[in-house]
């Protein structure tokens, strides 16, 4: 199991957590507490498949991540509870990947956003 010191940053302000960091999840995952008390609104609803193979609707907002000092906006999923989740596309957003060796975290690239 990896976990990383992550910065969320909303529109009111930001937080800095111990995130999971799972590769077997697409998007980022953010409890719905810590998206109100940072200001991440709501924006759309998406079904997304749970870790348990169930398909529920979730709420979607945008939210600024930075990991290692690498920073992009994304889209996280707001859900009851549990705990901030840091998936695949997150990871290559920010140019990063989990060595399946050490499970530490490295930079795949050069960061620079890719337009």
């Amino acid at each position: 199991m990896v976990r990383k010191r992550v910065r969320l940053v909303g529109e009111r302000g930001w937080v800095e957590v111990e995130a999971l960091i799972d590769t077997g999840a697409s998007r980022l995952v953010i409890p719905r507490e810590v998206a109100e008390r940072i200001g991440v609104k709501p924006m759309y609803k998406v079904k997304a498949e749970l870790a348990d193979g169930s398909v529920r609707e979730v709420d979607v907002g945008p939210v600024f991540v930075e990991i290692m000092g690498r920073g992009a906006p994304d889209w996280a999923a707001i859900v009851e509870g549990g705990e901030v989740c840091v998936g695949a596309e997150t990871l290559e957003t920010l140019g990063l990947a989990v060595d399946p060796v050490t499970g530490e975290l490295y930079p795949t690239r050069r960061f620079i956003w890719r337009i």
